[in-house]
């Protein structure tokens, strides 16, 4: 660039030079007009000379310049000599690069393409092994399933057997000869030792009727699905069987139902299950993996658990994959407080798991020879119509189960006739509304249980199966006892191989009261004698009679199991509990409301079956 703006330089010096030699040849030239002999005298000889001198110094400048500009010229040639050759050797660069870069892409893009071939070799070969471990692992099972089936085949229908044996050791501060099914609504107030309890002694014992033994059928029958199932333990109570809040019967028959389900939602349930008032899991199915019922060592469960099995008949429908309704008709029995002699065709209070006690008091007479003669406290209702129950469930992955249920009930007693007066029927209404949820706090370690029901004549779905109603001495009608119950609770699985639970329960039963002559009668009247409920020995002059109508149970329970060993043998278990127990009475005359508490603690060693 230098080279150049020089060049340009002595360009513009040489036109400019050239210019003013234009100039001066236009000066010298002889004018025509002018005559010659005039232009030499006026030409003197010194500026002659001196301008032939300036002339001369141009002509060596302008030459000088020319040299300087063909000098420059030929330097500016061989620089684009040189530039070109340079272009040239770039291009010729910029072929041997792009060649280089054409043979360096070929050879990747063949690197390519045998990476890929061998890892489409050692991806098949990954599959085949994959297929062939898959192929041998399945024939194993198929083998191992042949060897020790886990079902049995018969016709098309599969037989699974199921159920567990159990050695169960409890422990009660306070006896109640129960076995390990606590009666919650008796347990013995203050020094009570009536109906053979007795609040000064202990009660140690050890039992295997817990053990049970199931059995389930399923036979596919084209889109519907077919079940069976078949539960029994050992906790009957003989002659003293009844049906109020579950079968007692020997062997005691848990649950026998069958059930068909169809492609289209619809389920049909037919048996003796668990009924709707039972908090489900999932859905309304009474399948036991479908509901929440307590993992509790205690046979009775717990105060404020509402539930029962004996027979029904259920329709439900799944309308969408999270709501589900279900509607049953089932089997009734009433609980009653007792009744005068005027009024047939009602059961005693139950007793939960132990039953109602058939025989009241016998005596032998003197005659020859003597004759046994025994009161019997009927142990059966003769039934209206049928329970109705209807439950709907709503099922989230993430927030859980939730359900309402209504329950309704129709009761009815007969009026003896006499001789003046005739007989006739009575009939009463009672229901209630219940609700609960079972929400994962953490998903498969962490629960949070809540259920409740509230309502008049439903005590035979709650768990410490107080009474139903009263019959009034005045017009021997029925009136029907409100009752609440709630319970809530934690269940956890810190481990695959660990359960810790603990869940609180409560039931309160109002009075229900009605005014007979100058007294106020009926359950809590407040002219009800509780005296003997707090002698071991009732003094002299001293009432003996313990009403003790219970106002409010409640419990609170601590449990947990550990599975020693969880394999293809089954499940071998060891389980602890305790529980502390409070019960609570009606104040009657004098202001007396006795109360009872116990304590109970159960370990048990379980075998579970495959």
């Amino acid at each position: 660039m230098k080279q150049i703006r020089e060049l340009a330089v002595t360009i513009c010096i040489g036109a400019v030079i050239s210019s003013c030699s234009l100039a001066v040849s236009a000066q010298s030239k002889p004018n025509p007009t002018v005559k010659k002999s005039t232009v030499r005298q006026a030409v003197k000889p010194a500026m002659k000379d001196e301008t032939a001198s300036q002339l001369l110094e141009l002509k060596e400048t302008m030459e000088r310049q020319q040299a300087a500009m063909s000098q420059m010229q030929r330097q500016l040639q061989q620089t684009q000599d040189e530039l070109q050759k340079t272009q040239g050797q770039l291009n010729q660069l910029q072929g041997t690069a792009q060649q280089a870069d054409i043979k360096a892409a070929a050879a990747v893009s063949e690197n390519d393409l045998q990476v890929e071939k061998v890892q489409a070799a050692v991806s098949d070969l990954k599959a085949g092994f994959n297929t062939a471990t898959a192929t041998v692992a399945k024939e194993e099972q198929r083998v191992a399933s042949l060897e020790n089936p886990g079902s049995i085949a018969y016709k098309g229908v599969r037989f699974t057997p199921g159920g567990f044996i159990e050695m169960t050791e409890y422990f009660r501060s306070h006896a109640t000869l129960s076995d390990i099914a606590t009666p919650f609504q008796s347990i013995p107030l203050e020094s009570q030792v009536t109906n053979g309890y007795n609040t000064h002694l202990t009660e140690l014992g050890m039992s295997a009727r817990g053990s049970r033994i199931t059995i389930r059928a399923d036979a596919p029958a084209g889109k519907t699905k077919l079940t069976a199932y078949y539960e029994m333990d050992f906790l009957g109570t003989g002659p003293t069987s009844n049906p109020n809040q579950t079968t007692s019967y020997v062997p005691r028959v848990r649950q026998v139902w069958g059930r068909a389900k169809f492609s289209n939602g619809w389920t049909f349930t037919g048996g003796q299950m668990w009924n709707l008032i039972t908090l489900n899991r999932k859905g309304t199915d009474a399948d036991n993996s479908n509901l929440w019922i307590p993992s509790i060592i205690e046979a009775q469960y717990s105060i404020g658990y509402d539930w029962g099995r004996f027979a029904e008949a259920r329709v439900s429908k799944t309308l969408s994959d999270k709501v589900a309704l279900a509607v049953e008709l089932a089997n009734p029995s009433y609980l009653n407080s007792g009744a005068n002699s005027a009024v047939s065709g009602l059961a005693a209070n139950g007793a939960g798991l132990d039953g109602n006690s058939l025989v009241s008091s016998c005596t032998l007479s003197t005659a020859t020879p003597p004759v046994l003669t025994c009161t019997n406290t009927p142990t059966y209702s003769t039934n209206l119509a049928p329970d109705m129950i209807v439950k709907l469930a709503y099922d989230s992955p993430r927030l859980g189960h939730y359900e309402v249920k209504g329950l309704g009930r129709l009761f009815r007693d007969r009026v003896v006739s006499t001789a003046t007066v005739p007989g006739w029927n009575n009939t009463a209404l009672g229901g209630g509304i219940a609700g609960g949820a079972v929400i994962p706090l953490a998903p498969k370690k962490l629960d949070f249980i809540l259920q409740g029901m509230y309502g008049k004549g439903v005590s035979r779905y709650q768990d410490a199966g107080q009474y139903d109603f009263v019959v009034r001495a005045t017009d021997h009608n029925m009136q029907t006892i409100q009752s609440l119950s709630a319970l809530a609770g934690l269940e956890s699985h810190p481990t695959k191989r660990t359960e810790l639970d603990a869940i609180f329960g409560d039931e309160y039963y109002a009075r229900s009261t009605y005014r007979n002559g100058t007294t106020v009668a009926g359950y809590g009247a407040p002219s009800a004698i509780n005296t003997g409920c707090y002698y071991e020995t009732v003094p002299t002059g001293v009432n003996a009679t313990c009403t003790g109508n219970n106002r409010d149970l409640w419990n609170g329970k601590l449990y947990g199991y550990y599975d020693v060993y969880k394999g293809p043998m089954g499940t071998l278990r060891y389980g602890a509990e305790i529980d502390y127990i409070e019960r609570g009475t009606w104040s009657g005359a004098g202001g007396l409301a006795p109360k009872g508490n116990d304590t109970a603690v159960y370990s048990t060693m379980r075998y579970m079956f495959p």
